[in-house]
């Protein structure tokens, strides 16, 4: 049995990223994952795929997301920064929880 929740919502998210500051590095490191290669690279958003970092976001978010792989932690307004540009990204979140559950689920099958 998965220890993941299987019901979540874009609010449950929302809550999660409230609540939880390891929540919020590991989302900001999952949508970093969601860009393509190139993107990751020059820290922006080339492609309109509807995945990773919006423009807005991709070269804050591409160094968060570096920052928190190197084994860093964020902290004082950037963690805050963080928390409300993850909310943005609620339903790229999901997309990414459900794809997780699904390969638990294959697995363990």
């Amino acid at each position: 049995m998965s220890r993941l929740f299987t019901h979540w919502t874009a609010e449950a998210v929302a809550a999660l990223l409230d609540r939880d500051q390891l929540a919020v590095e590991r989302a900001v490191v999952a949508i970093f994952h969601r860009q393509t290669a190139d993107e990751q690279a020059a820290e922006t958003t080339k492609h309109r795929n509807g995945r990773g970092f919006a423009a807005c976001h991709a070269s804050r978010g591409s160094y968060y997301a570096r920052w928190i792989m190197a084994g860093r932690r964020l902290s004082g307004p950037h963690i805050q920064h963080a928390r409300r540009m993850m909310k943005h990204y609620a339903g790229q979140l999901l997309e990414v929880i459900h794809e997780r559950l699904e390969r638990e689920t294959s697995h363990a099958a």
